[in-house]
C-alpha cells in the first residue's frame, strides 16, 4: 500500500486555501484538521479529486476525516414571494426559459422543463406566452406560514379579469412557485 507523506499534502493544501476561496464548495477536513473549500469532481480507487483556485487535487479518502456540503447562498430575486412571482413575470415574457423554470419548486422544475418543450422548440413556452401577451398582474394580498406563502393576485386582459391565488414554498431561503394544483 502507499502511503502518502501528510505534511506536503497539508502544506500544499493550505497555501491553495490561502489563495482564495471558492464561493460554492464542500468543505473537505483532513485527518490533520486542515480544512479545505474545495468543489468534489471525481472519486475513483479510494482517490478523490478535487477543484480549489481553478487547480484539481488528488486526495486519497485515508487522507480526509469529513466532507461537509454547503448550500449556496438564497439569491435575492427570490427573497419574498413578490420577487419570484416578478422574476417569473419578466423571464416569461422574455422568454427566457431556464429563469421560467428557476422561479419553480426543485422537485417541479424538471416536469416543467418537459411540458414547456426545451427540446421542442420551446412549444410549450410560445404557448404560455401567448396566454400572457397583454395581461396585467396586479398582487391583492400576501399571507406567509413558517415555509409557505400564498399570493392573491388580479389577472386582467382585456375586459376579463380573475383572482387566483398562487402558492409559495421557501427552499433553501428562496421562494419558488408550486403549479396550480
Amino acid at each position: 500500500m502507499r502511503r502518502y507523506p501528510v505534511a506536503p499534502l497539508a502544506l500544499a493544501l493550505g497555501a491553495v486555501l490561502l489563495i482564495t476561496l471558492p464561493v460554492r464548495a464542500e468543505v473537505i477536513e483532513l485527518v490533520d484538521k486542515t480544512k479545505l473549500n474545495a468543489k468534489i469532481i471525481h472519486y475513483y480507487d479510494g482517490v478523490y479529486s478535487v477543484e480549489s483556485n481553478g487547480q484539481t487535487i488528488k486526495l486519497p479518502k485515508e487522507k480526509i476525516r469529513s466532507i461537509s456540503f454547503q448550500l449556496p447562498p438564497a439569491r435575492v430575486e427570490f427573497s419574498t414571494p413578490e420577487k419570484t412571482f416578478e422574476r417569473w413575470r419578466q423571464s416569461l415574457s422574455e422568454g427566457a426559459v431556464e429563469k421560467v423554470i428557476d422561479c419553480y419548486a426543485l422537485m417541479y422544475q424538471g416536469m416543467l422543463a418537459a411540458q414547456m418543450g426545451l427540446g421542442d422548440a420551446q412549444g410549450g413556452l410560445k404557448k404560455m406566452q401567448k396566454e400572457i401577451e397583454g395581461t396585467k398582474f396586479q398582487i391583492k394580498g400576501s399571507s406567509t406560514k413558517g415555509d409557505t406563502a400564498t399570493l392573491k393576485v388580479l389577472r386582467q386582459k382585456g375586459d376579463e379579469s380573475d383572482t387566483g391565488e398562487i402558492a409559495f414554498v421557501r427552499e433553501n431561503g428562496e421562494w419558488k412557485m408550486l403549479p396550480p394544483q
